[in-house]
């Protein structure tokens, strides 16, 4: 068990070395829990470091695979009505009946059976009853185990099987070792993937500036090498297009109403309006700062807007000497 525990965490650390978005990374790893314990549901919350009142939530079966940034007050909202919705606060708070043979002593939650646990214990645990509490969706396994980092708890994994009894072997000692691990790695790669990003962002701003020391370049030609630039700077460049507006002009000449998800900054010269960069996410992705994009992601659009305002402010006076 301890070896292939092991071995389970060595294939993660793998797939977090791999420099890709973190929802990609979330969903690979999520894939490979569920086929590695066999079971029908993944879940797991975990506390963004940089800002301490979000968290990612993730939620994996084989059907359906759900990211999104949300602050706690909101979970309930995200977990609908589910019986273990109340475990979760528990085990966060670190407020557990140590009493119990269902928790370990690090707060872990463990039964082969929810469904038979009494309604009454259901109750104290803070768990939803159902009308009918012996539907038989109920008899399903369930392990919930905290994320502790740096003696902090910052999230929890719950992992739920349809079959009753299929957690009796595990030892849940052994499984905490391995959620501590897992802890860890998606705490290193969410820094790491925001690492890249900033790497990205600098790799765009220096070529940007190589574009901008063209001599003898027309304005047209400027712009269109800046909007190449622009999707290998987002996080999912892929599915990322950009679209320059000057002057009622576009740069390409495309629709981008269709698109949902849009990042938008206005060109400002002399004071005055004069057009707008815009960029968009051609397919749906997770919820973060600002919609789908980074504050950074924000920042860096407006950057661009105002360097292209001073190019073409220039490019006016040189028009007029």
């Amino acid at each position: 068990m301890k070896n292939s525990l092991t071995n389970l965490s060595y294939q993660i650390l793998k797939i977090a070395n791999r420099e890709i978005p973190r929802s990609t990374f979330l969903k690979e790893i999520s894939k490979l829990l569920i086929d590695w314990f066999k079971c029908s549901e993944i879940k797991f919350l975990l506390k963004i470091q940089k800002n301490d009142s979000q968290f990612e939530l993730v939620h994996y079966t084989k059907d359906n695979f759900d990211y999104n940034i949300i602050h706690l007050n909101d979970l309930p909202q995200y977990l609908q009505v589910e019986e273990s919705t109340g475990l979760w606060k528990s085990i966060l708070d670190n407020n557990f009946d140590s009493s119990s043979t269902f928790f370990s002593e690090k707060g872990s939650f463990w039964t082969i059976n929810f469904g038979n646990i009494s309604i009454p214990y259901r109750i104290k645990l803070g768990s939803t009853i159902n009308n009918d509490s012996s539907k038989s969706d109920s008899n399903y396994s369930l392990l919930i185990s905290p994320f502790i980092y740096s003696n902090e708890r910052v999230g929890l994994i719950h992992i739920k099987n349809l079959e009753p009894e299929v957690f009796s072997s595990l030892g849940t000692t052994m499984f905490e070792e391995f959620s501590q691990t897992l802890s860890v790695i998606l705490i290193n790669q969410y820094t790491q993937a925001l690492l890249l990003e900033r790497v990205k962002e600098l790799d765009f701003l220096y070529k940007m500036s190589n574009i901008t020391k063209q001599k003898a370049i027309s304005l047209d030609k400027l712009i269109s090498q800046i909007i190449e630039l622009i999707p290998p700077a987002w996080q999912y460049p892929e599915i990322t297009t950009a679209r320059i507006t000057l002057n009622n002009k576009n740069y390409p000449n495309t629709h981008f109403d269709k698109y949902e998800h849009k990042l938008v900054s206005d060109i400002i010269v002399d004071n005055e309006k004069c057009g707008i960069i815009e960029v968009c996410y051609t397919e749906k992705c997770p919820e973060i700062d600002e919609g789908p994009f980074f504050y950074e992601e924000r920042n860096l659009l407006n950057n661009i807007a105002a360097e292209l305002a001073t190019i073409i402010s220039q490019n006016k006076k040189e028009k007029t000497i």
